[in-house]
C-alpha cells in the first residue's frame, strides 16, 4: 500500500458564539474561535486533523487571521512532500518556518500525530507512550467571574451533577475574591476539591495577602496570582503562603519550565497539549516531575477536536496531577461540537472513541456552520 505522503495542508476557521459572557480577570467573550488544521495526503483515505485554540478568551495570544495566515503561508507550504512517518522533520521544519507561535505548532504537531498514527492504524496515544490510564477523570466546568453567590450556585449545581473537583476564576479586587472563594467553599461543602485561578491580576504583594486570606478555605491551589512574565514576584509568592501555587502562563518553553523549578516559582505546572503538543508536553511532564514539581493538564476552553487531543495524552502519561482540566464551551452555554461523537457522556469522565489517530471523526455541517470567511 502506497505510503501517505503530504500534498495540501487547509486552515479552517471557525467560530461559535454561546448563549452567556464569561469572564476572568483578562477579559469578556461569549465567543470562541478555532483554527481546524487538515492535512491532506496522496491517500483519499489517510488524512490528519487537528484544533488550533486562539485563547485565552478576551485577550488572545494568537489571533485567527494570524494562526490561519501561519499555517497557509508558511507551515504548511513547508510540510508538502514529507510521508506521515516523518513527525520529527516535519516539527523542525515548521519551527524553522515560524517564530514562536507555540499554539499554533502545537495545533499541526497534534495533527501530524494524528496522520501518522492513522496510517498505521494506531491511537495517537500509542506514539507517545501507549495508554496506561484506563480512565480519564475531569473536573466540573469552570466557572467565570461572576457575582460570589451566583458562583456559588453554578458550583453547587457542578457538585450536585457529579464532580468532585471545582474551579473557579478570580482576579477583580481582593475583597470581591475574597468572597468569591468563601461563597463557592460554603456551596461545595468540604469534601470537594477547590482550585483558584487569578489569570495573572495581582502584584506579589497583593497575592500573598489574598492568598493568606483564602488559606482557610483551603484551596488546592492558586493559579497564576501575577503577571505571567514575573517569575520572581511567583517565587516571592510561592515562598510566603502556605497554599500550592501554580503556574500556566509563564511556562512555554521547556526553558521557561527550568526557570520555575531553578526560582522555586511554583509547586505545579499547567500542561497542554493545545499548547505544548504531544510530544513538548511529554517533555515537560517529565522533566518537571524530576525536579518534584507536578503538572495538571488541560485548557478550558477548547472544542471537541483539542479536547480529544487533550484525552489522548492524558491516556498516555501517568503522572499528571486528576483530574484534568480538559475543556469545553459549556461556560458559554454552547451544547454542540465539531466532532461527531460525545466525549462526556457521563459527569467527571471522558471517554475516548475507538479508532485510530485522535479516534474523532469531525462534524462537517457544524463546521460549515460555523466557518468565518
Amino acid at each position: 500500500m502506497t505510503e501517505p505522503t503530504i500534498t495540501a495542508v487547509e486552515a479552517i476557521p471557525i467560530a461559535v458564539t454561546g448563549l452567556r459572557d464569561f469572564r476572568i480577570s483578562e477579559g469578556v467573550t461569549r465567543s470562541h474561535v478555532s483554527v481546524i488544521v487538515r492535512i491532506r495526503t496522496n491517500r483519499d483515505d489517510v488524512e490528519g486533523i487537528g484544533e488550533i485554540v486562539s485563547a485565552p478568551p478576551g485577550k488572545p495570544e494568537e489571533f485567527l487571521e494570524e494562526i490561519v495566515g501561519a499555517v497557509r503561508r508558511f507551515a504548511g507550504p513547508a510540510l508538502l512532500g514529507l510521508r506521515a512517518a516523518e513527525r520529527t522533520l516535519a516539527r523542525a521544519r515548521v519551527d524553522a518556518a515560524l517564530k514562536g507561535r507555540p499554539w499554533t505548532k502545537a495545533g499541526i504537531g497534534n495533527a501530524l500525530c494524528d496522520l501518522h498514527a492513522k496510517s498505521l492504524g494506531v491511537p495517537a496515544m500509542d506514539l507517545i507512550g501507549g495508554r496506561c490510564q484506563e480512565s480519564i477523570p475531569v473536573m466540573g466546568m469552570v466557572i467565570g467571574i461572576m457575582a460570589p453567590d451566583e458562583m456559588a450556585k453554578v458550583a453547587a449545581r457542578e457538585v450536585a451533577a457529579g464532580h468532585d473537583t471545582i474551579k473557579i476564576k478570580i482576579g477583580e479586587s481582593p475583597e470581591r475574591d475574597i468572597a468569591r472563594v468563601a461563597a463557592v467553599r460554603g456551596a461545595i461543602g468540604p469534601d470537594v476539591q477547590l482550585r483558584v485561578d487569578a489569570n495573572d491580576h495581582y502584584r506579589p504583594a497583593e497575592a500573598i495577602s489574598l492568598i493568606r486570606a483564602i488559606e482557610r478555605y483551603r484551596p488546592e491551589h492558586v493559579e497564576q496570582p501575577v503577571g505571567r512574565g514575573d517569575l520572581l514576584g511567583m517565587a516571592e509568592v510561592h515562598n510566603k503562603v502556605g497554599v500550592p501555587i501554580m503556574t500556566d502562563d509563564a511556562v512555554v518553553t521547556l526553558q521557561d519550565a527550568i526557570n520555575v523549578v531553578r526560582l522555586r516559582a511554583a509547586n505545579r505546572v499547567k500542561v497542554k497539549a493545545t499548547k505544548h503538543g504531544f510530544e513538548g508536553a511529554l517533555l515537560l511532564t517529565r522533566t518537571l516531575e524530576a525536579a518534584g514539581i507536578s503538572c495538571v493538564l488541560g485548557h478550558v476552553f477548547e472544542m471537541g477536536l483539542a479536547a480529544a487531543a487533550e484525552a489522548q495524552f492524558a491516556a498516555a502519561c501517568s503522572n499528571l496531577v486528576l483530574p484534568h482540566e480538559i475543556g469545553s464551551l459549556r461556560p458559554m452555554g454552547v451544547t454542540e461540537d465539531i466532532i461527531t461523537a460525545d466525549l462526556r457522556p457521563k459527569p467527571g469522565r471522558i471517554e475516548l472513541p475507538d479508532g485510530p489517530g485522535l479516534g474523532v471523526t469531525l462534524n462537517w455541517e457544524k463546521i460549515r456552520e460555523w466557518r468565518v470567511s
